[in-house]
């Protein structure tokens, strides 16, 4: 009896032994599916708000830098792009048109010849002019601006040189010529917008511009010669007398070519009979051109 007793205990020792060991591994399942440190599920949901916050950052600076310096910098090229063909297309017209012209001595056929390149160059001006207040100074040369004020006032646009001799003007990084440039073709815009006063300030700026070297000397003949013959065409008689001889000490200084000199005279020479009579006569003194002497 007592040993089948002492066996029933020893059995029911080993099935309570049973009973607990799967008790715990029931209690530490439950455990691990309940504790949030230790399921991958759980980690990725508590670390997904940092992971959104950051793509959304690293998503909003990628934006930016599209919106505030790819997409600027591309329309920059594109408008320069854009500027460039407009210059270039006004000046081949130009080239166009002399060649067509120098081909025929009908007068009514270098008119039409004219009457159908001017629409075809104003364009390219409007062009050019509707694109420049978004270029900055550094896109844009004086050479490619003298271009467009040049066709301008050949088409009669003055709105359009205007504009365009306000942009080459207030470009500083240029040289003492491209400076000097600029101010002679501010200076015609003042004579030709009736305000000779400001247009002598320019042309004489223009001169200060070019130094006294002997190596400007033709230059500031040319623009000397370009202010006497808009003074004549004005009807300022006695300044063109006075500016002649300004204009005769240039030429004369020995500085100039033997074959500049006669062009630069030959030059002044046909303005001032193109408009003999208009305004003024003959100057008195204008024999002071005669380089032969």
């Amino acid at each position: 009896m007592a040993d089948a007793t002492n066996q029933l205990d020893t059995q029911s020792a080993t099935e309570a032994g049973a009973i607990l060991l799967v008790l715990k591994n029931l209690e530490a399942r439950l455990h691990k599916v309940e504790d949030p440190k230790k399921t991958l599920f759980k980690k990725s949901t508590e670390n997904a708000g940092a992971i959104a916050l950051f793509l959304g950052l690293v998503l909003t600076f990628a934006s930016l830098y599209d919106v505030f310096v790819i997409k600027p910098a591309a329309d920059r090229l594109s408008a320069l792009t854009q500027f460039n063909r407009a210059v270039s297309s006004a000046a081949q017209i130009r080239q166009e048109l002399s060649e067509m012209q120098a081909r025929t001595a009908d007068p009514s056929i270098r008119l039409a010849v004219l009457s159908s390149a001017t629409p075809r160059i104003l364009n390219e001006i409007s062009t050019a002019r509707a694109i420049l207040p978004d270029l900055d100074d550094a896109d844009i040369g004086i050479p490619q601006l003298i271009t467009l004020i040049s066709e301008s006032y050949t088409a009669g646009d003055l709105y359009s040189v205007k504009e365009f001799v306000a942009r080459a003007v207030a470009k500083k990084d240029v040289s003492p010529y491209l400076r000097s440039e600029a101010k002679r073709y501010e200076g015609k815009y003042f004579f030709y917008s009736g305000d000779a006063k400001r247009g002598r300030e320019s042309f004489e700026e223009a001169l200060s511009a070019l130094s006294t070297l002997p190596g400007n000397a033709a230059a500031r003949a040319y623009v000397l010669g370009d202010l006497l013959a808009l003074e004549y065409a004005t009807g300022d008689c006695a300044l063109v007398e006075s500016g002649l001889v300004r204009f005769a000490d240039i030429i004369r200084s020995g500085a100039i070519p033997l074959e500049n000199r006669s062009q630069l005279v030959g030059s002044l020479l046909t303005q001032l009979q193109q408009f003999q009579g208009r305004h003024c006569a003959m100057p008195s003194n204008v024999s002071l051109l005669d380089v032969s002497q």
